[in-house]
């Protein structure tokens, strides 16, 4: 055999070896989600979720503002045949992730080869970050997986430059976006960009905006779909609007204190944003191999495009550009708006990020080159494997479950003065009183009720006295600690227990 005929081999062999691994990491994934989908709520959010599977009670926090009333519905359908509203939410989240690995191939089909593409929909699906998120009670994986189908439809209508039904799609997609997740209303900047881009079409002003306002209106009745509804349930549009007003007044600031909150200098915002949340966690699952094997493909990948640097920018499309303005605008809402102590609200980018990047380097590879296919491979096989150990992690205890055993076992009145913890304590029905405290004031005022009760506090209760220039020396002793995984506790994997000495 020829040269050429052993490298052609080489080369079919590669490909065989890509589908198979892209193919079995997806499948492998698809069941881990399912098979170690959490049981319990561990968060203040997870129990909101989890509760308005029984009753949707916006003023009750179940779920808390804005209601996320279509990540409700398809929970409280799935309930129905499982009857464990922790759950019924995992699963759906499941299930609607591997529904998006559809628009996440045929985006990705738009500059890579079909071998490439499905490398790409199996890298974002392997995502230790996305998959911790899928198996919790929370919205953010539900929001990924139809902003892929939102995303999908805005290439399509960029490309239909004629179609008017393409455009009702987008903004219909949208509308189920933010009933999801509101917060990810940073990506209708792609439908601004879109309705834009449409303007050359009509000869005259006059057309333009009639068309405008059709396509506005049509996106305004998607969104009131679900958001009358919500008024409805709540007694009415001027009720929502006090819960709206209510919610957020403070929500983009602190909640309940945090260790990088809003007054932080702008610099260690964007750090800790960037290099914890996006870099160790979103993309790497706070695991080194997976981060040393980014580095080393976005470095080869940023020499690719350094070298055909003018071709590259002269090739972006306007989705291209709508696809960048969306990525940067929601960085900038993550960055401003939310509470950077909670990595969560980065889900969007590592996906986004990843496909920005093969588009960069890879867009005219095809499957020739037998690094980039080994190293892809490679890739994959890592995250599947770091995904699997993580998630089989998923219902072990969380420090808050461990100090509610703790406390259970002590004989005698108890009292246990928390922050958020105490959301999980009310929903899991403990034998002993709690309550959630945040200034000294209070504090002292309510301890008269219990006289008779050891009294015990959290480290982040402290934490808060001290803030109010409260020094409790002398006054407590450290009792326990408990720790579980940063990943599925951001913010409450280390829990401390003082005791309040009278």
């Amino acid at each position: 055999m020829d040269r050429s005929g052993r490298y052609l081999i080489r080369a079919r062999s590669i490909k065989i070896l890509i589908w198979l691994i892209s193919m079995s990491s997806i499948l492998l994934i698809a069941w881990w989600r399912f098979a170690y989908a959490t049981e319990l709520p561990r968060s203040w959010d997870q129990v909101d979720f989890s509760l308005a599977l029984n009753r949707f009670d916006l003023f009750a926090m179940q779920p808390h503002f804005p209601g996320y009333p279509y990540f409700i519905l398809g929970g409280m359908l799935l309930n129905e045949w499982i009857g464990n509203p922790v759950e019924a939410l995992t699963l759906w989240n499941g299930l609607l992730m591997l529904l998006s690995m559809y628009p996440a191939y045929a985006v990705s089909r738009s500059f890579l080869s079909k071998t490439l593409s499905m490398a790409s929909v199996a890298l974002i699906q392997s995502i230790v970050f996305v998959n911790v998120l899928t198996i919790q009670p929370m919205s953010e994986a539900a929001a990924v997986a139809i902003l892929w189908w939102y995303l999908w439809s805005l290439q399509k209508a960029f490309h239909r430059e004629h179609s008017f039904m393409s455009i009702v799609v987008a903004s219909f997609l949208f509308s189920l976006l933010l009933g999801v997740r509101l917060s990810y209303l940073p990506f209708g900047v792609g439908l601004l960009l879109l309705l834009i881009q449409r303007k050359k079409q009509h000869k005259s002003i006059k057309s333009y905006s009639s068309f405008l306002l059709t396509q506005v209106g049509i996106a305004v009745i998607f969104q009131l779909i679900w958001v009358g509804g919500l008024a409805a349930s709540e007694g009415g549009v001027a009720a929502f609007l006090q819960l709206a007003f209510g919610f957020s007044e403070g929500h983009f600031e602190e909640w309940g204190g945090t260790a990088v909150s809003a007054s932080a200098p702008l610099l260690e915002r964007i750090s800790h944003l960037i290099l914890n949340n996006i870099v160790w966690t979103g993309l790497s699952g706070q695991a080194l191999t997976i981060l040393l094997l980014y580095l080393t493909l976005f470095t080869f990948i940023i020499f690719q495009g350094v070298k055909n640097r003018g071709r590259t920018l002269r090739e972006i499309s306007w989705f291209g550009w709508a696809f960048v303005a969306m990525a940067f605008s929601y960085f900038l809402w993550a960055l401003l708006a939310q509470n950077i102590d909670k990595p969560r609200h980065i889900l969007p980018l590592p996906g986004i990020i990843i496909l920005g990047f093969l588009w960069i380097g890879l867009r005219r590879q095809g499957n020739n080159s037998t690094k980039i296919m080994l190293g892809l491979t490679v890739m994959i096989s890592i995250q599947t494997i770091v995904s699997y150990s993580t998630m089989k992690e998923a219902n072990d205890p969380a420090a808050v479950y461990q100090l509610m055993d703790y406390v259970e076992q002590i004989n005698e009145p108890v009292i246990v003065y928390t922050w958020e913890e105490t959301r999980v304590m009310s929903y899991n029905k403990v034998s002993f009183e709690h309550e959630q405290i945040y200034t000294y004031s209070n504090f002292l005022s309510d301890l008269q009720y219990f006289d008779e009760h050891r009294v015990f506090l959290t480290g982040q209760v402290l934490d808060g006295f001290k803030k109010q220039n409260i020094s409790m020396d002398g006054q407590i002793k450290k009792v326990k600690e408990f720790h579980s995984s940063t990943l599925y506790d951001p913010v409450y994997h280390d829990i401390v227990l003082y005791e309040f000495l009278r």
